[in-house]
């Protein structure tokens, strides 16, 4: 028998700012106040689960509450010159001749190419898949969707798990 475990609670919760920067668009500086759903399919296993949801919690909060209230840069950006000079970091986009300036502790950098719904729901399911907990026999697939509205985000998949 196979199970969709799901776990999607207010601490899977982050507000944070970003902008989205492409060839051919571009959105300015904003928010969103985004929510996450892990969904874990497979079988019972041990203790006749499939995975405690304790687990996925101990996995999941630590990342969601390190992006919380911050502003999400994208370090694979080819489009944006990132600077950092003492406590401050500087945001260059050349092709639109914008400036982005803000104090290093409001900031986090992710090894991502741009802050959209695809590339953080790719980021978390990475992080999952390098955890030892998430690599049980009985499990076949780990999902992560990102809502940056309610009704409206993205899932990535994580298949097969080992």
């Amino acid at each position: 028998m196979s199970y969709d475990l799901f776990l999607c609670r207010d601490y899977f919760t982050f507000s944070c700012a970003h902008l989205v920067i492409g060839e051919n668009f571009y959105e300015p500086l904003h928010g969103h106040n985004y929510k996450v759903l892990v969904n874990v399919y497979g079988s019972q296993g041990k203790d006749n689960m499939v995975i405690n949801f304790h687990s996925i919690k101990r996995i999941m909060k630590p990342l969601v509450d390190s992006l919380d209230h911050y502003v999400l840069i994208p370090s694979k950006n080819k489009l944006l010159e990132i600077s950092e000079e003492g406590e401050q970091i500087t945001v260059r986009i050349p092709h639109l001749d914008k400036e982005y300036e803000f104090p290093k502790s409001d900031v986090v950098i992710l090894p991502i190419e741009n802050t959209t719904v695809e590339e953080m729901s790719h980021f978390f399911v990475q992080k999952l898949a390098k955890n030892e907990e998430i690599k049980q026999e009985n499990i076949s697939q780990v999902t992560v969707t990102v809502f940056e509205y309610e009704g409206q985000g993205v899932t990535t998949e994580l298949y097969p798990v080992h």
